[in-house]
């Protein structure tokens, strides 16, 4: 496996060697999503999921295992020589480090889980014999009676729409608490596509984002983070693109802040009760996670 001499440093003792942090510092000053604060006059960034600061605290051991492997992988060797054919001289060290960190990227992004509305109440309702009413103290009183049971069911029925436009946070999570592998998955690809496009930014062809020789290395890599069992097809990268196209249009609402006298417009992703209390989510074509955020609507933290 080549080692390209644009990797190449030189360090304090004058010793030549390679830089495994090129792809993970262009990502953070061009590509990590971010929105920006002026805090006491000073300008602070929200980065999206896992900083590259954080992840370096993470293995602030060092990559010096990684190298091995990596140099001994012949499918790496051959997609190298490959895409160097494509005008594209890719360091797979690098690129390695990078899949590490997008991959804790994807996972540490955080959503927003929504408490349970009254229609989503009355949902679950089956039958009832019994009502639990929990005493601020964490005390409990029980009750069987029918006649109270049928009240407060009526009521609720009575009142199922009166907070139809009022949400209120359970909890924030991130993402791999309540996601399925699908979404892991396509948080990989599309800011893997990204960063191949906008670091090596020749023409493919047919005008397409990446060479299908890079769709094949992403592919690659993803079996190498574990997020697949094997490698998977180039139809199934255009399907995990499609899930993060969904996400990012349907799921992302914006949030308006006020911090410190500093009106703010900040990316969210709410998940509403009926759909992460049934477990890991999936994204399908008929069940778009979401809320339908108008004028008026609150949201309680």
């Amino acid at each position: 496996m080549k080692t390209y001499g644009q990797y190449i440093r030189t360090n304090e003792n004058d010793i030549p060697e390679l830089d495994p942090f090129v792809y993970i510092e262009f990502y953070e000053a061009h590509i990590h999503p971010y929105d920006e604060f002026l805090i006491d006059e000073k300008p602070e960034r929200i980065y999206q999921g896992i900083t590259a600061k954080e992840f370096f605290q993470q293995y602030k051991d060092g990559f010096l295992h990684f190298i091995r492997p990596i140099l001994d992988d012949k499918r790496l060797d051959k997609l190298q020589s490959e895409l160097e054919n494509e005008g594209k001289q890719i360091c797979m060290f690098n690129m390695f480090i990078l899949a590490t960190f997008l991959t804790l990227r994807g996972k540490s992004r955080y959503v927003f889980l929504l408490k349970p509305q009254i229609k989503d109440t009355l949902t679950a309702l089956n039958k009832v014999n019994k009502i639990t009413f929990t005493n601020e103290d964490g005390s409990c009183t029980e009750s069987s009676s029918k006649n109270l049971i049928k009240e407060v069911i009526n009521a609720l029925e009575a009142k199922k729409d009166s907070d139809k436009n009022r949400y209120e946070i359970e909890k924030v999570v991130t993402w791999d608490k309540v996601s399925n592998n699908s979404i892991m998955q396509s948080y990989f690809v599309h800011d893997m596509t990204v960063f191949l496009n906008r670091y090596f930014p020749l023409k493919r062809k047919k005008d397409a984002q990446i060479s299908t020789k890079e769709v094949e290395l992403i592919l690659y890599l993803m079996k190498l983070m574990k997020l697949s069992k094997e490698e998977l097809t180039n139809k199934r990268y255009w399907q995990l693109m499609k899930i993060y196209t969904k996400i990012s249009q349907q799921v992302t609402d914006i949030g308006h802040f006020t911090i410190k006298g500093q009106e703010m417009l900040i990316p969210m992703i709410f998940i509403p009760y009926n759909i992460w209390s049934k477990g890991k989510i999936d994204w399908t074509e008929y069940e778009m996670p979401g809320i339908d955020l108008k004028e008026g609507t609150t949201i309680q933290f």
